[in-house]
């Protein structure tokens, strides 16, 4: 977490095999897909939560291996 004098950041990463390791046959694993249905769990969820307060967030594999997500929230409201 770090916090600017503008907006607070908020960053999560885990570890997991490395985007570039594959089985022998070259097939990767899909994540699975996002739900658009429920109580708003997952990164739909969050991302849409993150906006409501006028910021952003990103969630993408990391190059090493595992995930990283990032969220960016103005601490002035729009």
């Amino acid at each position: 977490m770090r916090c600017a004098d503008h907006y607070l950041r908020v960053e999560v990463l885990n570890s997991g095999p490395s985007v570039l390791a594959g089985s022998a046959t070259g097939h990767r694993s899909r994540p699975a897909p996002v739900q658009t249905h429920g109580a708003g769990r997952g990164l739909l969820g969050l991302r849409e939560r993150v906006a409501v307060y006028g910021g952003d967030l990103d969630a993408r594999r990391r190059l090493g291996g595992g995930y990283r997500v990032r969220a960016r929230i103005p601490l002035d409201r729009p």
